[in-house]
């Protein structure tokens, strides 16, 4: 996924998960955890039609790197606790 210098890229991901308030505390507790990957986060929704559904949305200008934090074992661990059960990623540039 090739980004332009110093272009946002968007990272929306819908999470599906057993426990939405497990999944919520493992998302926020990781925040400094994603900044080395030059990750920022941004407003996380909650399905209204499926309480333990949400679309967490990231923020980055270097989409590789940001990357590489979803394949840390850090990520994987908070994952499993966080009992998600499907994710979903899109990535989208803002549009004015």
């Amino acid at each position: 996924m090739a980004t332009e210098p110093g272009k946002t890229q968007h990272i929306i991901i819908r999470v599906v998960t057993e426990d939405f308030d497990a999944w919520y505390r493992e998302h926020a507790g990781h925040a400094e955890a994603r900044k080395p990957y030059g990750i920022t986060d941004g407003p996380v929704y909650r399905d209204i039609a499926n309480p333990n559904a949400a679309l967490a949305h990231l923020m980055t200008d270097d989409l590789s790197k940001a990357m590489e934090w979803f394949k840390t074992p850090e990520f994987r661990e908070a994952t499993a606790r966080a009992k998600v059960m499907a994710r979903e990623f899109y990535v989208a540039e803002r549009r004015q």
